[in-house]
């Protein structure tokens, strides 16, 4: 094959779903870049996966996903400004965490990927680590805010390392796509989890001639109480044009993966989800923004330990925003590994702020955002 045949002489993408659109809109209010090998108290600033706004401290609380391989298992707390026209974020404290036993958590322990406020302490997920000699399962933390281990949180067994019963399907989670979404509503009364992706036994991941069902957990004093499904998008469709001089011929690239990366809860009834999709071949992150709601007609799952061949209602799921629509008014026009999602201060207008951040892996070609919107809500 020649360099002219392998040459893509366009591209674009093809949106496999017809959208149901939220009447909530978002405002662009700014953003902020921190680049890769910034530090902060010893540590550098990176991987920031999951992030929870405290309205007492007004600060932003953001767990790494670093597991003990450059620092300390830690979350940030940054101070936040931010009003209807003007949005910054600093760095104020690193809390480095700590294991049952007392000691900071070892290289590889543990994979923290979200944060939310439980009254005075922080519950944090972990997606643990499957592919291992010695597995760890996805887990839920509490520690207070020095860091120290106060307690494991229940997970329904169904989610933990993946097992054979009986045949050789696989029952629990994914590899690298389990506990990333969690959040504790603004009441402080119900806390969601969710895993990225389907369970084993639920059935294949995303593609995109395929949209899975993940599940989340609602809490109730840090009880499970309810399960819920979640249909992701599909993944996008990429056409390119591969020909000769002589042809026109067309290519489907079609790599690429979707995933539920982090949840902000209104109530026990209402939450926003973010959906971040890596297209490798165009070097592209997806990030899409959807209002959720529970209705009488939404199914428990709880007690369904496969979804395959079940007939269940999933919750009601409308877009809100497509990030991609705010990159021009970026300062750096760009999205980047977009994770995290949190409610943040009230506005002077009464409105919500809605702060989104990006995972940079650590990464010399990636770096730190953070972005802040005014949620325009139609309730």
């Amino acid at each position: 094959m020649t360099k002219t045949v392998r040459t893509l002489l366009a591209f674009f993408l093809i949106t496999t779903l017809n959208y149901s659109y939220a009447a909530d809109k978002l405002r662009f209010i700014g953003d902020v870049t921190f680049p890769t090998g910034e530090m902060f108290a010893k540590t550098e600033i990176g991987g920031l996966s999951g992030i929870a706004y405290d309205k007492n401290k007004k600060r932003m609380l953001a767990v790494s996903d670093d597991k003990s391989l450059v620092n300390e298992t830690r979350f940030y707390e940054f101070d936040i400004s931010l009003t209807e026209k003007s949005f910054s974020v600093k760095p104020a404290v690193v809390v480095r965490l700590k294991n049952k036993a007392g000691n900071f958590f070892k290289k590889g322990e543990a994979d923290f990927e979200g944060i939310a406020l439980y009254g005075n302490d922080v519950l944090i997920s972990s997606e643990g680590a499957i592919n291992r000699t010695k597995p760890t399962p996805p887990e839920l933390y509490r520690f207070n805010r020095m860091g120290d281990f106060v307690g494991m949180i229940s997970i329904p067994e169904k989610f933990l390392l993946p097992r054979k019963e009986h045949t050789d399907k696989l029952y629990g989670s994914r590899d690298n796509h389990s506990f990333e979404a969690l959040s504790t509503s603004l009441d402080g009364k119900t806390t969601y989890m969710g895993s990225e992706e389907a369970l084993f036994q639920d059935g294949p991941i995303t593609t995109i001639s395929y949209s899975s069902h993940t599940r989340i957990i609602l809490y109730k004093d840090l009880k499970p109480t309810t399960e819920i499904a979640y249909q992701l998008d599909k993944v996008e469709a990429i056409k390119a044009a591969v020909g000769t001089e002589k042809s026109e011929e067309k290519a489907d690239l079609t790599t690429g993966e979707n995933g539920l990366v982090d949840i902000a809860a209104i109530n026990d009834k209402t939450f926003y989800t973010m959906e971040r999709s890596w297209i490798p071949f165009i070097n592209k992150n997806v990030i899409r923004i959807f209002k959720c709601t529970i209705t009488d007609k939404t199914t428990d799952i709880s007690k369904m330990e496969s979804l395959k061949d079940q007939s269940f209602v999933a919750v009601e799921k409308e877009l809100v925003a497509d990030l991609d629509d705010f990159i021009p008014q970026m300062t750096i026009k760009e999205l980047d590994n977009i994770e995290g999602i949190a409610f943040g201060p009230l506005l002077a207008n009464g409105n919500r702020s809605l702060v989104v951040v990006s995972d940079n892996n650590f990464g010399k070609t990636q770096r730190t955002l953070f972005m802040a919107f005014e949620l325009i809500s139609s309730k």
